[in-house]
């Protein structure tokens, strides 16, 4: 046969034995390599790998006895288990969690490398807590563990491990980076199982993983020609996590990862060392394309995906737009049965609408709302002549497309000042009075749209949500803030006075209120402002719209859009990045499935 391939001695790499005249093909498989000394092709020993090979030589290609074992033998334990398991909506298991919990428990230990992305609201850390536990009583040694979260969600997570497996000891590492140290050193003398930590530390804690051409920072003790560089910036050197060796790492709101460039990224893949045990969570897998699910998918399996060019160029439909940027199109139709087979057995999504089926329905509303004179007047400048002139005099410039977007943004909500920025010295514009988003809201309470409902505020800007503040203190309207200037404990009293119903109001913004945050207290969601980002919009949704939620008949979500402005275009760009979004995670495919078992019921 013209190709045949075969385990190589060390059971490590798949060699390829081909005639020259497919070498082109050889060459493009994700991870090939040319062996000089052996004259053959080496690829990573990986489910992928078998799959690449078979559809791209077919009928031409010949397998070797010791590579014909190993594939079935991870067919039969890892493969066909975890594809058997993805789908399901019910399953045993411990009797206090849902039965789709208890399914996704069962799916993450079979998996062991996975990609969980139900829906925001479903019970995510849960599942992957129960995961490990599974493992464990399996004889699987899954301890030292590493939980990487968002920094608002360390205590969250730790009192999740409290509730699911209250035996567990925990570090939650904070403080100053000495601190941090401190805490390292002292959990691994104390043989702590299980570390969590926030993403932005994992740079100053781990050494980076090297990717494609991204240069490494290097002291001169590591081969660096700079001595300037000292072993703080050294981006080489073995740090507290590279120490450590765990067993198992768990990585929530993995959609951070997304950019495989990012030191926060490289951070993660090295401070995960060795471990075989890799948990990715989150509801949202891409913000803008199918190329965003790389990064996510290299770590939790680096054999099956371990080059982003190569799968791009085999999976992804890309061309080139009118100024030679690359736009994504999608997975390309005729690759997309490969595609999903190498996806399948390492994620897992669940609807809330399937398995949760007695949620309230969501229920949306616009309301137009217009721009005062000012507003209009420096909206319409800013426009026209990117720079618009305030009252005082004071020129608001944007020397950028992007900045320009900003700033109508910006006057879309409300009226400027400018500042100075007393840490760079430069001008800087803050929302202020007027503000026709603020106004109109204040006027539906005061005509008691809302009734007694309790009221969710949802914002990108913390100046507007502040402004918003300002007006219902002024109002006498008790209200919580959730807001990157609200330290830790004061942002969990404004939710636990809100679900308690002690405040009918709570106002928080994308990024610090958009993850880890329950607020099902709410039947109404005031969207002031949407987000550019798809995955900010959906978690923004369902932090009322989750487990809780039941409570209420309906969730009404209100946007508040100005007319004949940028937001307009804001809500079309978030359909557009829905439709990329639909072709990864297959939503609709499961809610046809569902009205198809409804029906048929009837």
């Amino acid at each position: 046969m013209p190709v045949s391939v075969e385990l190589d001695n060390e059971n490590s790499h798949i060699l390829i034995n081909a005639e020259w005249r497919y070498k082109e093909l050889c060459k493009s498989l994700p991870g090939s390599s040319w062996s000089t000394k052996e004259q053959v092709w080496r690829l990573p020993m990986s489910w992928s790998s078998c799959l690449a090979l078979r559809s791209t030589f077919k009928d031409d290609l010949t397998i070797g006895p010791r590579l014909t074992a190993w594939a079935e033998d991870l067919v039969n334990t890892r493969i066909q288990p975890s594809v058997a398991l993805r789908e399901l909506e019910e399953y045993d298991g411990d009797e206090d969690l849902f039965p789709h919990q208890r399914a996704g428990v069962a799916f993450l230990a079979a998996s062991r490398r996975a990609l969980l992305a139900d829906e925001p609201g479903l019970g995510k850390s849960a599942q992957a807590i129960r995961a490990l536990k599974r493992l464990k009583e399996q004889g699987e040694d899954v301890f030292p563990a590493l939980i990487v979260c968002p920094n608002t969600l360390k205590k969250n997570w730790e009192r999740e491990i409290q509730r699911w497996w209250p035996e567990v000891t925990t570090q939650v590492v904070k403080g100053t980076s000495t601190q941090r140290r401190k805490q390292f050193e002292i959990g691994a003398e104390s043989n702590i199982d299980v570390f969590i930590i926030n993403w932005e530390s994992l740079r100053t804690h781990s050494r980076l993983a090297p990717y494609g051409s991204v240069a490494l920072t290097r002291c001169s003790e590591c081969g660096g020609h700079d001595e300037g560089i000292s072993l703080n910036r050294c981006e080489v050197h073995l740090r507290e996590l590279n120490h450590i060796d765990f067993k198992a790492v768990i990585a929530d709101e993995i959609h951070r990862s997304k950019d495989p460039k990012s030191k926060q990224t490289r951070a993660l893949w090295s401070a995960t060392g060795d471990a075989d045990i890799r948990f990715a969570l989150t509801g949202t897998p891409i913000a803008n394309d199918v190329v965003d699910l790389w990064s996510i998918l290299h770590w939790i399996s680096p054999e099956n995906w371990p080059s982003k060019t190569k799968w791009m160029e085999r999976m992804v439909d890309t061309i080139l737009n009118a100024f030679g940027g690359l736009l994504v199109l999608g997975v390309k139709p005729h690759m997309q049965e490969e595609f999903y087979k190498t996806i399948n057995p390492h994620m897992r999504r669940m609807l809330k609408q399937k398995v949760l089926p007695w949620l309230p329905e969501m229920v949306f509303e616009r309301r137009d709302v217009e721009m005062s004179t000012k507003q209009k007047k420096a909206y319409t400048q800013m426009r026209e002549t990117m720079m618009a002139e305030l009252e005082d005099g004071e020129l608001v410039t944007a020397p950028s497309v992007l900045t320009q977007t900003t700033r109508l943004l910006q006057f879309a909500s409300s009226y400027a000042e400018m500042a100075v920025s007393e840490t760079t010295g430069e001008q800087k514009a803050l929302l202020s009075d007027p503000s026709c988003k603020v106004d109109a809201l204040m006027a539906d309470i005061k005509a008691k749209d809302f009734g007694e409902d309790s009221v969710a505020v949802c914002a990108v800007s913390r100046q507007l949500i502040e402004l918003l503040s300002a007006a219902m203190t002024k109002a006498e309207i008790p209200h919580g803030l959730i807001t990157g200037a609200q330290d830790e404990d004061q942002r969990q009293q404004a939710i636990d006075d809100f679900q308690a119903g002690r405040t009918k109001w709570i106002l928080y913004t994308a990024q610090a209120g958009g993850v880890g945050v329950t607020l099902t207290a709410a039947r109404r969601l005031v969207m002031l402002q949407r987000p550019w980002s798809l995955v900010d919009h959906k978690q923004a949704l369902d932090r009322v719209h989750r487990i809780g939620s039941e409570i209420h008949d309906s969730i009404i979500v209100t946007d508040y859009v100005t007319e004949g402005t940028i937001e307009e275009r804001v809500l079309q760009v978030l359909e557009s990045k829905a439709d990329n979004f639909e072709q990864i995670v297959r939503d609709k495919d499961q809610l046809l499935a569902l009205l198809k078992e409804e029906k048929a019921a009837k």
